[in-house]
């Protein structure tokens, strides 16, 4: 794989049923000078990142900001306590070790509640496919999903996104993107912690990809040569939509109506600048409707398009030195975060609107 990022911040359109709220500073475009690499260090070949959302149902002392973090490269989660403020280099935690489960390859994580964390694995579960571990805020095992649930909706999974629930909130919805076959998956479940599973899939055409050489505890991964290669990664879930970074096409998927219908067409983000969005790997939505998009290729441009077709708008060019493979992406209101995935020697970084404006995860911000 080449090494160079891109991200790339897109304002959704306003409509009546837009986001409220005054604009944080993640959707200043062009005005990104501030980047904080190593907040958390220790980390080998990280390919995700989800941040707690704070829980306005719970007591006030229960928040969120705790960043969970997939760990290829030792088939780990990996947690930091909430990094926001002065970043002091210390080594995320290993949390939960998924080949104590038969899974291996963390690929992606979704984090709906401060309470409860799924992680998406590449491989191991049944036939090998892939799974789904869902965890406690403190790395317990609560269940796990695989191919004994469905057999067709895991094919080494690259990607798992939070769709927030059923207007009367009996359902919860995620949704699951797999390298190997170019599927895109709803996943309905009656509770967080993987009740009554029901699975649809809602689209297909994606790219597909090779699987990599997950490592595991105590044996990392020393060569990218190992992570897996091409396929659909990340996912995001907005207004009805599903966005998906679908990497060995070089594009950004849309998948309309993705909570009721399946067998859905999707459709590319259209007039993105030529040569600005090489092997996108993850993206994510902010609190006023803003679409994040990371890249592993290309490096030092953020780029403002509408949504959901994708017409170009302006482009804010920004020496950030932010070339090194990353991966993973999330947003607090002021803080785009994200992973550097490249080496062994992987970091949480964040980027801020200046230099001394410092990272946060502070809310509000929808869960992803």
């Amino acid at each position: 794989m080449r090494i160079s990022p891109v991200l790339l911040v897109l304002p959704l359109l306003l409509t009546a049923c837009q986001h409220d709220g005054e604009a944080d500073d993640t959707s200043a475009i062009g005005l990104f000078d501030g980047l904080f690499d190593g907040v958390a260090t220790g980390l080998n070949y990280p390919l995700d990142i989800g941040v707690a959302p704070d829980d306005l149902l719970t007591e006030a002392d229960i928040e969120g900001g705790d960043i969970y973090l997939a760990n290829y490269g030792t088939s780990e989660i990996m947690w930091v306590r909430d990094p926001t403020g002065a970043p002091d280099s210390g080594a995320a935690t290993p949390i939960f070790d998924g080949t104590s489960a038969g899974f291996a390859g963390p690929t992606a994580i979704s984090v709906p509640t401060h309470a409860r964390v799924w992680a998406a694995f590449e491989q191991g579960g049944s036939d090998n496919a892939g799974g789904i571990a869902i965890l406690d805020q403190d790395g317990a095992l609560i269940s796990t999903i695989d191919g004994s649930d469905n057999p067709d909706a895991f094919a080494n999974p690259g990607g798992l996104c939070y769709g927030g629930r059923s207007a009367d909130g009996a359902i919860a919805y995620f949704y699951l993107v797999n390298l190997g076959d170019g599927t895109a998956w709803r996943i309905e479940a009656s509770t967080l912690d993987g009740d009554g599973l029901a699975f649809t899939q809602i689209g297909s055409g994606l790219a597909t990809g090779t699987p990599g050489n997950p490592g595991s505890p105590g044996n990392g991964l020393s060569s990218s040569s190992d992570l897996p290669q091409g396929g659909a990664r990340g996912c995001a879930y907005d207004l009805g939509s599903l966005y998906v970074a679908d990497m060995q096409n070089d594009r950004v998927v849309r998948f309309d109506d993705a909570a009721t219908n399946d067998g859905i067409d999707g459709v590319a983000l259209e007039d993105l600048p030529a040569g600005n969005l090489n092997d996108p790997t993850d993206l994510t939505v902010n609190a006023e409707g803003y679409l994040i998009i990371v890249s592993y290729e290309n490096a030092k441009a953020f780029l403002t398009v509408e949504l959901p077709r994708g017409g170009f708008i302006d482009n804010g060019l920004q020496d950030l030195s932010v070339n090194a493979g990353n991966y993973g992406v999330a947003v607090a209101s002021g803080t785009v975060w994200f992973t550097r995935a490249n080496n062994k020697n992987g970091t949480l970084r964040a980027v801020t609107p200046e230099q001394d404006v410092l990272p946060t995860t502070e809310g509000p911000f929808p869960p992803q």
